[in-house]
């Protein structure tokens, strides 16, 4: 582990985790890691970032590949900004508003996860447009997990959730959503599974392109 890495992950653990501002935005460093911040700057040299809670970091900025803003609606009830042949765009709309998620990161999720069908179940038994396994239908308080609305509430839910306990690491959220927590914080890195990696990759590599 690099120095920067351990700095990083230290300044990571403690930022407390609060209620996130509106508009979230993605940073992707040259490392390949990315995480999710609640604002970007660049001064003179450095990259400056708020991370979920308050936390701060300042790392070089050359260090940084890209940075995409995030495109949560000001408004609960709006769909501004949004494609407008995206399936359940005022569903996500409304669940990303609730929950402080980009948008983005959750259609890239369900492209992969399903390719909104809704209907969808996999050999594991994960159900509906954002695949939600029994156990976190259970914990989500999801009933009907082919009904697209609940599973989009029960799935935009558990990613904010899982990107609260990974302290805005994208990477690893996206991890935790296909391999399971317990894998991810033992880790505390992507697991060593090809299917888990090419799933965080694409994801990844969706994003920009939404």
């Amino acid at each position: 582990m690099t120095r920067f890495r351990r700095i990083f992950l230290i300044l990571c653990a403690v930022a407390a985790v609060t209620l996130p501002c509106m508009a979230m935005e993605l940073v992707v460093f040259k490392s390949g890691r990315s995480m999710i911040v609640e604002s970007y700057s660049v001064e003179g040299s450095q990259a400056l970032m708020v991370l979920p809670g308050n936390g701060k970091i300042g790392v070089p900025a050359k260090l940084v590949s890209a940075h995409y803003p995030g495109y949560v609606p000001a408004h609960y009830d709006s769909v501004e900004g949004f494609p407008e042949d995206l399936p359940y765009r005022k569903l996500i709309a409304k669940y990303c508003a609730k929950y402080k998620m980009d948008w983005k990161i959750v259609v890239a999720v369900i492209r992969v996860e399903s390719n909104f069908n809704p209907k969808a179940v996999s050999s594991r038994g994960a159900q509906g447009l954002m695949q939600l396994m029994p156990s976190t239908q259970k914990e989500m308080g999801v009933k009907k997990p082919f009904d697209p609305e609940e599973n989009i509430r029960g799935g935009v839910h558990y990613l904010r959730k899982l990107l609260d306990t990974f302290q805005g690491d994208l990477e690893l959220t996206l991890a935790a959503y296909n391999a399971g927590v317990s894998r991810v914080k033992s880790l505390h890195a992507i697991p060593p599974y090809p299917e888990t990696q090419a799933y965080v990759a694409r994801i990844i590599s969706l994003y920009p392109t939404l």
